[in-house]
C-alpha cells in the first residue's frame, strides 16, 4: 500500500476502511421515536440487550434507518467491532503510513453503492417493480448480504461462504434461510437480487443461484451513474467492475 500510494503520487494519506465477519455484528431494532442525540445517549443500554459481545471489548455506534414506522417508531441499526479487529487493522494501517478518517462495515458499503446507482438502475422496466431488493457482494470464503425495502437498508448479514463452486449449494441455503427470516419478520418477501464481488467474475453464478432461490439474479452494475475516466480500458475494466463495490462505497462516504 505504501508502495503503491508512493509510486501513484497520492498526496493525500486518510483512509476509510470496512469490516466484516466474525469480528462485527450488526442488529435491526425498533424504538421509540427520538432524536440522534437522544439516541447516542441511550446506546449503551440497547446494546447490552442486542449485542453479544462484551461492552467493554467493543465499539459501539448507531444509525436511524427510518424515523417514522408505524405507532411512532423508528427503525435503528446498531453496528458493533471488536476492540482488538480495530486495533489490529490501524496498526497495518499506520505501518502503510496512511491514518483512519472513516471506519465502516461492508455491509452499509454495499448498501450505500445501492442508493447512489439506484436511480439508474430503476430506469429498467424489471428493476422499478421490485421493491424489496437483496444485494450480496460474493468473495472467495465470506458473502456480504444487504437486503434494501424502497432503497431503505433493512437488514445485513456477513455469511461464510463464498462463491466456490462446491461452496454454491451451502451459500443458497444460508441466503435462502436469511431471506426467510426477513420475511417472517417484515412480511415481505425478496422480489430481486444483485450480485456483486469477485464470484461475480463467473457468468454462470446468477443463473445457478436463480436456481437455487427461484429468484430473479443479475449482475450488479455497481458504477452506474458514475462518470469513469475515459482513459480508462474499458473493455478491462467493465467485466471487473463488480470486485469495487465495497471500496466504492466507502469512497462514496
Amino acid at each position: 500500500l505504501k508502495d503503491f500510494f508512493d509510486s501513484q503520487g497520492i498526496p493525500e494519506r486518510l483512509v476509510n476502511v470496512s469490516f466484516s465477519g466474525q469480528s462485527v455484528i450488526m442488529r435491526y431494532v425498533v424504538l421509540p421515536q427520538m432524536t440522534s442525540l437522544e439516541l447516542k445517549s441511550t446506546m449503551q443500554f440497547e446494546a447490552r440487550q442486542h449485542i453479544p459481545f462484551p461492552l467493554d471489548e467493543t465499539i459501539l455506534d448507531c444509525a436511524i434507518l427510518k424515523e417514522k414506522i408505524d405507532n411512532n417508531k423508528m427503525l435503528v441499526v446498531l453496528a458493533a467491532i471488536k476492540k482488538t479487529a480495530l486495533d489490529e487493522r490501524i496498526t497495518l494501517i499506520d505501518k502503510a503510513g496512511l491514518s483512519v478518517k472513516i471506519i465502516d462495515v461492508d455491509c452499509f458499503c454495499l448498501a450505500n453503492v445501492f442508493a447512489h446507482a439506484c436511480p439508474s438502475l430503476h430506469d429498467t422496466a424489471d428493476t422499478a417493480k421490485a421493491r424489496t431488493i437483496a444485494l450480496l457482494n460474493i468473495g472467495a470464503r465470506y458473502t456480504n448480504m444487504a437486503i434494501m425495502e424502497d432503497d431503505c437498508l433493512r437488514f445485513s448479514r456477513d455469511i461464510a461462504f463464498g462463491g466456490q463452486e462446491q461452496a454454491l449449494p451451502g451459500l443458497a441455503s444460508e441466503i435462502n434461510s436469511s431471506f426467510d427470516y426477513f420475511e417472517n419478520q417484515n412480511g415481505k418477501p425478496i422480489e430481486k437480487i444483485y450480485i456483486s464481488g469477485g464470484a461475480s467474475l463467473d457468468a454462470d453464478i446468477a443463473g445457478s443461484l436463480s436456481r437455487y432461490l427461484n429468484i430473479s439474479a443479475s449482475h450488479f452494475e455497481v458504477f452506474s451513474g458514475l462518470k469513469v475516466d475515459p482513459s480508462l480500458n474499458q473493455e478491462e475494466f467493465k467485466p471487473k467492475s463488480g470486485l469495487f463495490a465495497i471500496a466504492l462505497g466507502l469512497a462514496l462516504r
